[in-house]
């Protein structure tokens, strides 16, 4: 049967790749709701609107391959025009698909392919933080959060409504550049006050699913840093970042970049110029892992900052966590052999 791709981003690209891969699955086209501000092919495989695409649908399987959180609209569509010969690609699809042909590919590890501990990490051991803000958007239902994930108000400095009693405020703090730095103002207070042997960043929309006994391999040693998945990029991974930050302010990173480590500038222009890209900023690690990490990002994202800031023009909101994104990317591909890096699975909540 022939397969539809119903979107034309990293999701639905990176499902392409491993599906042709792995299941040597013929993909006949990538679908979109509006082709307008839409590539015309993808490595050859058209770009369709529904309309275009017409009547060939109705025999062919449509993935819906989109963030999660527009599924279900895409699937009320499909119903509306009579297609019922579609799947979901969640996250736990996405996951499975993607984990195969990554550990193909580029050799990444799962936390699945170690043996689970039958002890689980101590809870006064471990602290990760989940960040939110004030004007974050209602989820649509309540979660229950894991013992060892402490929730942290972001930008906390910048509002009168106080969510919770932690926040990303103190003495040495990023909270009133939230606006900046997004989510990473968590990270850098986990970096400043936390002493806890594990942590790390989740998002309140977007948590890793680990158990303590996974957990457990961080704090023997057997693991140094657990990540999401890389995204697969087209053509690269400024397919995505490019998306995102403004010419200007990838120049400045790069300017920077070469300043600060001019013999390892060759190094990170070859994996920018990769199709792999972490996003999120979202990690859990073992402390020394992460306060190296933070030892470089920081520095790095605050001398970026204020060489955007002189040129003229307005900047992208927290354009900084966003360039923060393609440096973590960097840091952990930079040091896959120096640290024991797995990877887990995401779970977007909705």
């Amino acid at each position: 049967m022939q397969m539809y791709l119903y979107g034309a981003g990293i999701v639905a690209y990176g499902a392409y790749k491993a599906l042709r891969e792995i299941w040597r699955a013929t993909v006949k086209g990538f679908l979109v709701t509006d082709q307008d501000g839409q590539p015309d092919q993808i490595e050859g495989i058209p770009v369709c609107s529904l309309e275009k695409c017409g009547s060939d649908l109705a025999k062919s399987l449509i993935l819906i391959a989109t963030p999660e959180e527009y599924q279900d609209s895409i699937e009320q569509e499909l119903i509306r025009r009579g297609l019922s010969n579609y799947k979901k690609l969640h996250s736990h699809l996405e996951y499975e698909l993607m984990g195969k042909y990554l550990k193909k590919i580029q050799g990444l590890s799962l936390i699945e392919d170690f043996r689970e501990s039958e002890e689980g990490v101590r809870l006064d051991d471990i602290c990760v933080y989940m960040a939110l803000s004030h004007k974050d958007k209602e989820l649509s239902k309540k979660y229950l959060e894991e013992p060892w994930v402490k929730k942290i108000q972001v930008g906390a400095a910048l509002t009168d409504t106080k969510l919770l009693k932690l926040t990303d405020e103190g003495e040495d703090s990023l909270s009133a550049e939230n606006a900046l730095y997004g989510e990473l103002t968590a990270s850098y207070y986990a970096w400043k006050y936390n002493k806890r042997k594990i942590t790390g960043l989740f998002h309140y929309r977007r948590v890793l699913r680990i158990t303590r006994k996974q957990l457990y391999l961080l704090e023997t040693g057997e693991i140094d840093v657990v990540l999401p998945l890389p995204f697969v990029c087209f053509p690269d991974a400024s397919g995505q970042y490019g998306r995102y930050l403004l010419p200007d302010d990838v120049e400045v990173m790069k300017r920077v970049l070469e300043k600060w480590e001019p013999e390892e500038y060759g190094r990170f222009a070859a994996i920018l110029r990769t199709p792999y890209l972490y996003n999120y900023n979202m990690l859990i690690a073992r402390k020394e892992v992460f306060d190296d990490y933070c030892g470089w990002i920081f520095p790095l994202l605050k001398e970026i900052t204020k060489k955007s800031e002189e040129i003229e023009g307005d900047r992208l909101p927290r354009y900084i966590g966003r360039i923060g994104e393609v440096l973590t990317s960097l840091y952990f591909m930079r040091n896959r052999k120096g640290w024991k890096i797995t990877h887990g699975e995401k779970v977007w909540r909705v």
